[in-house]
């Protein structure tokens, strides 16, 4: 069960880093490998995911949230939601907030209908978030 679960978090990792076009130094890898361990993410490894991505963008980034902020679904939903320039939610178009950007997320297929935009992200789903958006981008 251990070796299924490195291998996915492999590939994951494969997959968020390629796309991106980023080298793949250790740093980066121990980091991820670091973060599939945690059992609830914070702001600060939602940031560093994004800068993996290789955008030069503050555009996704919150005020008033401190790196070691537990990370919410509603937070990574708004950081995505303003980095994918999400449109199809006509409440996120209008209010800009955590709880309509979950919802344009749940839309876009980031996460399930169950659940809150108040739930604690853990390292494993925000790098398998980090997956979908990539998928998502290819897509565009």
């Amino acid at each position: 069960m251990r070796f299924i679960k490195i291998f996915t978090v492999n590939i994951l990792l494969l997959v968020v880093l390629s796309s991106a076009g980023i080298a793949q130094d250790v740093s980066q890898i121990m980091f991820i490998n670091e973060l599939d361990e945690k059992s609830a993410a914070n702001y600060g490894d939602a940031l560093r995911m994004f800068e993996f991505q290789g955008r030069e963008s503050d555009s996704y980034m919150l005020k008033g949230y401190k790196s070691e902020t537990r990370l919410t679904k509603g937070m990574v939903s708004l950081m995505t939601a303003r980095y994918l320039q999400l449109k199809k939610s006509f409440m996120y178009k209008i209010f800009s907030t955590e709880r309509y950007a979950y919802r344009a997320c749940i839309a876009d297929k980031f996460f399930g209908i169950d659940g809150s935009e108040n739930d604690l992200m853990s390292g494993s789903e925000l790098i398998e978030l980090f997956a979908k958006i990539n998928e998502f981008k290819r897509g565009r």
